[in-house]
């Protein structure tokens, strides 16, 4: 479940000794990849409605998650009804989906609130012009022509954002999904240049739809996206909302550097090889991928409101409570105990009232 900086740190030291350029690419690849994909183990189990899984981190995790398989099927589960088993395995209830009979490892996610919750079929879910899914609001109607554009982070599909999608639908918002790969159901694999011009796109569509103002929503990475997309359309984004939010690409990867030990010239470098379209094809970009843009930070006076928890070891909550010290108009809420982007799912009543609070005051 790590994102962004995260999956910067492990390669970062193995690559310092290689030559200057070769090791900067590589450490390029490394800021904007996704990271190694994680599964946990799928045990047999006598009952529909259960899933055993081995016990580790992840899978003891308190609330509600989404179980992915390789076959693209998805369940949702319910808190942990039993670990005191023999195997060391955890038991957890199956909230919605059957687990495929032959699954023998699952990918332990975030994303578990589906569109059928939001009262669509994920087959039916509406489009925008640039492909953006489309939620109503309960109310039918934009209140007071306000909509909310989420974008999710790397490593994640668009599904991810449907926790925050579902918490301003209750306020009576309509959303919009950004999708940064070519499916919903696909999760991206890493940065790319058309990034923040997709974000701008589904911005344009709620203004094309009757919004009179935009509220941005990132997660993750996608909350660096959306305060570029953002300072893009000054006249019509007035707030965002950001949940594990990378505020800035360049100083969350530097202090993830730091922390490794590994030295800031590298990085730099490596920052500079995505910004160049001739040397970004080096790490695998088509394109430069924005890095001043994406490292801008938040925007003074925005409305913003941040969710962060101390839990996350991925992008650390005191880069998001240095900016709330700072800045009169950025709100931070922390979330006690929560892993990188896992707020929402560790303390849903806690998050969703932020949110409608946020919104309430707006």
């Amino acid at each position: 479940m790590k994102r962004s900086a995260g999956v910067v740190v492990a390669g970062l030291a193995a690559v310092a000794v290689a030559g200057f350029g070769i090791a900067s690419a590589m450490v390029a690849r490394r800021v904007i990849g996704a990271g190694r994909v994680h599964y946990s183990e799928v045990l047999p189990t006598s009952s529909p409605k259960t899933v055993r899984l081995e016990r580790n981190a992840a899978t003891v995790l308190p609330g509600r998650y989404g179980l992915e398989f390789d076959d693209g099927s998805r369940v949702i589960v319910g808190p942990v009804i039993g670990r005191e088993t023999a195997d060391g395995s955890v038991m957890r209830a199956v909230v919605s989906g059957r687990v495929p009979a032959a699954a023998n490892r699952a990918r332990f996610t975030g994303a578990a609130v589906t569109p059928a919750d939001l009262g669509e079929d994920e087959a039916r879910v509406p489009r925008t012009r640039s492909g953006a899914w489309r939620f109503d609001g309960d109310d039918s109607e934009a209140r007071d022509g306000t909509w909310v554009v989420h974008t999710h982070g790397l490593g994640a599909s668009p599904l991810a954002t449907l926790r925050s999608v579902q918490a301003v639908q209750r306020a009576g918002i309509p959303s919009l999904v950004t999708c940064l790969g070519s499916a919903f159901a696909e999760r991206r694999s890493g940065a790319d240049a058309t990034d923040v011009d997709r974000v701008i796109a589904a911005i344009d569509d709620a203004v094309a739809l009757g919004a009179r103002r935009v509220i941005v929503c990132g997660w993750s990475y996608g909350a660096a996206l959306s305060l570029a997309a953002a300072r893009e359309r000054p006249d019509v984004v007035q707030g965002a909302i950001l949940i594990s939010p990378m505020l800035g690409l360049s100083e969350t990867v530097l202090h993830a550097a730091e922390v490794a030990g590994v030295p800031r010239v590298l990085v730099r470098s490596a920052l500079a090889v995505l910004s160049t379209p001739v040397l970004a094809r080096s790490a695998g970009v088509r394109g430069a991928v924005p890095v001043r843009a994406l490292s801008a930070g938040p925007i003074d006076g925005l409305p913003t409101l941040a969710i962060h928890s101390p839990g996350d070891t991925t992008i650390p909550v005191e880069l998001t409570r240095a900016v709330a010290r700072r800045s009169p108009s950025f709100e931070l809420v922390e979330v006690d105990a929560a892993p990188h982007g896992l707020e929402w799912n560790v303390a849903p009543e806690a998050f969703e009232a932020a949110v409608r609070e946020w919104l309430g005051a707006r």
